[in-house]
């Protein structure tokens, strides 16, 4: 199977996952606006074991944003790289970081009732109000 690579801005951090996640979308909610600094944030899911870290994890700073959920970050250069949710043991990375291009494109808008007003939509992807697709 193919592999992506990935990195934070400073090139610190770079990470390998393979070209297969569980599921790609863009989050539209508050949280990830504040957390990537922009529209909303494009994410693929993939399982714990299925990132790998090729340089750098020691660079990875976390912050707690729930009891289940640490936003993962580049303590040197601020790089939003992930949420790691621990309730079903995956990672949101950011599309963002890759340096490479996956096969699969991201097949949804979620949070869209609290996307921010200027926010436009312009593509047929499925919208949801709320939460997470599974």
């Amino acid at each position: 199977m193919k592999t992506l690579t990935g990195s934070c801005l400073c090139g610190k951090v770079k990470i390998q996952v393979p070209d297969s996640f569980l599921a790609m979308g863009h989050c539209h909610c508050s949280e990830c606006r504040k957390f990537t600094g922009s529209a909303f944030s494009t994410a693929g899911i993939v399982f714990f074991d299925h990132l790998k870290f090729l340089e750098g994890e020691e660079h990875v700073s976390y912050y707690w944003k729930t009891e289940d959920t640490e936003l993962g970050f580049c303590s040197n250069c601020g790089s939003s790289l992930f949420s790691k949710k621990h309730d079903s043991e995956t990672y949101a990375l950011r599309l963002g970081i890759l340096d490479d291009v996956p096969t699969q494109d991201p097949s949804f808008h979620i949070f869209v009732d609290s996307k921010a007003e200027w926010d436009q939509i312009h593509d047929d992807l499925p919208q949801f109000k709320e939460g997470v697709v599974r």
